[in-house]
């Protein structure tokens, strides 16, 4: 190797670990940006060697300006990460502005919506000069929209023991967002609230990436004749970020006389249907039911469980008319639904009642 050569792998040899030797704060705002609190729960790298050191942290939202500054006593660094220790936290030094956006913090203890700029500066214990770090982080607080259930209905009464669970997905959107399901079952005299607080759980599943969970098969089926709550938390680390309402079922399932109508093989009785709380849809849906009004337009709409930001279009225009009617919804060369997703179509009744159908979206082999 030249002498040239060797000086230059020499040069990015050391530029390379210049650069990954650098300390740095690591910190999710979207997750620990949103109250004074969270904002220790960053950490802090430390390449090599024990240091001596300060730590500033300034809160500025881009209207109302600077909202906080934080400083804390000398604490020591160690190589690797390191998180803020508690007592230091604790000891800390919290400046608040004279603005409104600092005085709903002061009474809230949480940051409202805003557009927020996080500071960190770690200085050197010994030299308010040397500054360590100087590392900035951005987030925009935006109120989060419910963490909606969707099966089980809220109050509703179903067939199966083995119920598939879904929800709406937490919205914004977070990074390493999980969710966690908690069902129990619920006692003579209790409400939901009281039951999920105080029962023990049948399923207790965390880590759930998607927005559904199948019913685990570690967990005991559900009994007919019982009542059951529900609710979803999501979290990232070990913070909740967003939680749905709490929502109570019944698993109690009559046997359908009119279950097939005669000589008519293959449409089921819609409120057979929705009982089942479940379909197979290979291709098509088909279902009867019963219009005491005059002639209308069928009104109904249709929602993925697996992807609900999908919109389902081009559903074809069905007409009642007066008495039963045999309903056959052609959904084969519909290109809004995939193969193994999991679909709820609402119905309007014509008495002016919603019915829920959940199916399961099967493409007929050609």
């Amino acid at each position: 190797m030249s002498k040239l050569k060797l000086i230059l792998v020499v040069f990015f040899i050391f530029l390379a670990s210049g650069l990954w030797a650098q300390s740095s704060i690591v910190f999710v705002p979207e997750v620990y940006g949103t109250t004074l609190n969270g904002l220790f729960r960053a950490s802090i790298y430390n390449p090599s060697g024990v240091k001596s050191v300060r730590m500033n942290i300034t809160v500025t939202e881009a209207r109302a300006g600077k909202i906080a500054t934080i400083q804390t006593g000398v604490f020591t660094l160690n190589p690797g990460n390191n998180p803020i220790p508690t007592g230091v936290a604790r000891s800390a030094s919290v400046a608040m502005a004279q603005n409104a956006t600092a005085n709903f913090i002061r009474r809230n203890q949480y940051f409202p919506q805003g557009d927020y700029e996080y500071e960190f500066n770690i200085y050197s214990a010994s030299s308010s000069e040397e500054i360590i770090i100087d590392q900035t982080f951005n987030h925009e607080i935006t109120p989060p929209a419910p963490l909606d259930l969707i099966e089980p209905y809220d109050q509703d009464e179903i067939c199966e023991k083995r119920p598939l669970l879904t929800w709406q997905p937490s919205i914004p959107k977070v990074d390493g967002l999980l969710y966690q399901v908690m069902l129990v079952e619920i006692k003579d005299k209790q409400n939901a609230v009281e039951a999920l607080n105080y029962n023990l759980p049948i399923v207790n599943q965390k880590g759930v990436v998607a927005n559904l969970l199948v019913y685990p098969p570690n967990s005991k089926e559900l009994v007919a004749g019982k009542k059951y709550a529900w609710q979803v938390s999501a979290y990232r680390d070990q913070t909740i970020i967003n939680r749905s309402d709490i929502w109570s079922f019944e698993v109690n399932c009559q046997d359908s006389v009119s279950t097939v109508i005669p000589n008519d093989y293959g449409y089921r009785d819609i409120e057979d249907l929705v009982k089942g709380n479940f379909y197979v849809a290979d291709g098509q849906i088909r279902f009867a039911l019963i219009n005491s009004y005059n002639e209308q337009e069928l009104k109904y709409s249709v929602r993925c469980i697996n992807n609900p930001s999908k919109k389902i279009r081009n559903l074809p225009k069905l007409r009642l008319k007066r008495g039963q009617n045999k309903i056959n919804i052609d959904l084969s060369h519909n290109f809004s639904f995939d193969d193994n997703y999991s679909y709820i179509m609402k119905i309007q009744m014509p008495d002016g009642s919603q019915k829920s159908l959940r199916f399961l979206y099967k493409q007929p082999a050609e």
